[in-house]
């Protein structure tokens, strides 16, 4: 059995990280049992979340884990892409993964009205771990602190809001653009890349945040439509 150590659940997602729910809906998609519980970053291999523990070993890092799996279970996903389908995926997953999630995390720790929505699922969460009350806010502000110096030496901490939102618009409008009326992301059958795809699609448009990257992507029929098609086929059944 694998276990996968994770955040906690919010809103409309299965855990408050893409990057959670990017391997737990590539688990399913791949029909590999497993059980998720709390993680601890600190008893993390790489001291983020998630990670899995399996056959005694611990493996840190989304990408990193899949390919685990794909060489201990086997890779029935992506046996059909050629070499260029996987550059297309690669490129588009670096694209989501490493710039897309910095715009997530603006959004939701350093824009001051996304801070606010963010701030009780925040206090929910510490309370949990049984963090006393008091010491709560002064917690959560602290770890907001932590994430708005992470996002300035990134670089994008350094932008203006309406910045950030014609980022993240231009790359979920090339999302849009690139999948068309197909079902999935290359075509009719899910790969790989649909894991990351719908858990960062899902972790804009399924969750309460107003910002400008939402309300376009709730314009694009053909996203909403593909995010409400892996919810079903993955997490409701």
């Amino acid at each position: 059995m694998i276990t996968v150590y994770k955040f906690a659940s919010a809103w409309d997602q299965p855990d408050l990280s893409p990057f959670v729910v990017k391997l737990e809906t590539y688990l399913r998609m791949a029909g590999i049992e497993y059980k998720g519980v709390p993680g601890d970053v600190r008893k993390a291999p790489k001291k983020k979340l998630p990670y899995v523990e399996h056959d005694g070993r611990l493996i840190g890092d989304s990408s990193f884990i899949i390919d685990h799996l794909k060489s201990t279970f086997g890779d029935k996903l992506d046996v059909g892409l050629g070499s260029t389908e996987r550059a297309v995926a690669a490129s588009f997953q670096s694209m989501i993964e490493e710039q897309l999630y910095f715009i997530i995390l603006y959004q939701r720790w350093q824009d001051d009205g996304g801070w606010e929505t963010y701030t009780p699922v925040l206090r929910e969460i510490l309370a949990g771990a049984h963090v006393p009350a008091p010491l709560r806010g002064l917690i959560a502000s602290s770890i907001r602190k932590g994430i708005k110096k992470t996002l300035r030496a990134q670089g994008t901490g350094r932008h203006t809001r309406a910045e950030v939102d014609a980022i993240g618009t231009r790359i979920v409008q090339s999302i849009s653009d690139w999948m068309g009326a197909n079902p999935s992301f290359f075509g009719q059958n899910p790969t790989t890349i649909d894991a990351t795809v719908y858990a960062f699609l899902s972790a804009i448009m399924d969750t309460p945040f107003v910002w400008g990257v939402k309300t376009h992507a709730e314009k694009l029929p053909n996203l909403r439509s593909y995010v409400d098609r892996m919810k079903g086929r993955y997490w409701l059944r």
